[in-house]
């Protein structure tokens, strides 16, 4: 009961218009990641390539007999991910809504690469990025939401514009919702690597 109080009170009118803002960004980084795959299609690709020869590749493939090594790697990766767009947003309450947008972006990109490329169309893309990508999206922007307005409120108490009880006191209402953020990125990494390398492969 006394779990439940905590993580309601943590959803605020506030957090709420926080998430929705963070998610017109992410919105707002595919359309522009698509546009500029468009605009310029061969410096999009060198990236896009780069991108899937540094990162991308080992994930989609799903790895074989290492999809558990594979796993432990990609929600490492999106935790430690996170961690840095937390403590930065404590300090910078600007550079989580332009995290968010990157990861739009890349997506946006890599949606446009598989079209012109006649692998995937844009909306099978999306479709087999679904499944893992509500869960990955979600911790994500929790995580984004916290790190903006723990800087918010850091500033607000810097610039004295408002008591503030410290700088990591100011975090303390969103410690409840660290477990949810762990448990969505790890559901994100098991069906990233165990569901949706077989959607890709159907759907191309």
């Amino acid at each position: 009961m006394e779990t439940k109080t905590k993580l309601s009170s943590c959803f605020s009118q506030g957090f709420r218009m926080t998430l929705a803002l963070l998610l017109f960004f992410f919105v707002l980084g595919v359309g522009l990641g698509y546009g500029a795959w468009r605009q310029n299609q061969a410096q999009v690709a060198e990236l896009t390539e780069m991108f899937f020869k540094n990162l991308g590749e080992p994930v989609i493939r799903g790895g074989g007999r290492n999809r558990l090594f594979l796993t432990g790697w990609v929600f490492i990766n999106n935790l430690q991910s996170g961690a840095v767009m937390l403590f930065l947003g404590g300090v910078f309450p600007f550079f989580p809504p332009l995290v968010i947008s990157g990861h739009g972006m890349i997506a946006g990109m890599t949606a446009g690469y598989f079209e012109f490329n006649k692998l995937m169309a844009k909306d099978r893309f999306f479709l087999g990025l679904l499944p893992h990508g509500i869960f990955e999206l979600a911790g994500i922007l929790l995580i984004a939401a916290m790190g903006m307005i723990w800087g918010s409120r850091n500033w607000l108490g810097w610039l004295r514009l408002r008591n503030s009880p410290g700088f990591f006191a100011n975090m303390k209402d969103f410690v409840s919702l660290f477990p949810l953020v762990f448990f969505l990125l790890l559901a994100a990494a098991i069906i990233e690597i165990f569901i949706t390398p077989a959607l890709f492969s159907i759907n191309i």
